[in-house]
């Protein structure tokens, strides 16, 4: 299963070096989630971030920073449904249960917001895949229900991040070690 991170609203201290580090454990895809930020804040992180990792970055927001830096895509959401026009590269979407009867082929992937009842009745429909990544998970339990559902991957956020105060700490391995666990269950 694919593990993707989405990274906190806000930016804080080392947060390049702790994406770095989630890359080389295993993270397959990161979406930078920063809905209320200065572009220039997120080009700032991108710039500390060595441009090998570049290939597996999504931006939720900032659309433009994709062509700049060479990033893999873009995330279409409630906040920013449409693709910039004329925009014909990599895509994912966030959608809802009832969304999955909607054509999804010009999406990478898309992740599902959902509990887990509608997550259950959307595989008894068939339309959990490969492409379909559930957004929440919070457990190993998590991770197997996603894959018993036939998910094909997971999206963790505050999981992580409520395992490092943002503002206080440098010590990071806490998170670290957590998505490590993540990793190898999702394995």
């Amino acid at each position: 299963m694919k593990v993707v991170v989405a990274t906190p609203p806000r930016f804080f201290v080392e947060e390049n070096t702790i994406l770095q580090t989630l890359f080389e454990e295993g993270m397959d895809m990161l979406h930078i989630r920063k809905p209320d930020s200065e572009p220039i804040f997120c080009e700032r992180l991108l710039t500390l971030m060595p441009n090998k990792w570049y290939h597996r970055i999504i931006v939720n927001d900032h659309f433009y920073l994709q062509n700049e830096y060479g990033l893999r895509g873009i995330h279409l959401s409630e906040r920013n449904p449409v693709a910039p026009k004329g925009y014909k590269g990599y895509m994912t979407r966030s959608c809802t249960a009832e969304e999955l009867d909607e054509p999804m082929d010009r999406f990478g992937y898309v992740v599902l917001d959902a509990t887990p009842s509608e997550m259950r009745r959307a595989a008894e429909r068939h339309k959990i895949h490969h492409r379909v990544l559930a957004r929440g998970v919070t457990s190993v339990d998590g991770i197997q229900f996603a894959r018993d559902c036939g998910f094909g991957g997971i999206v963790l956020e505050d999981v992580l991040w409520n395992r490092f105060d943002l503002h206080e700490s440098n010590n990071f391995k806490e998170l670290v070690d957590l998505f490590k666990f993540f990793r190898k269950a999702a394995d």
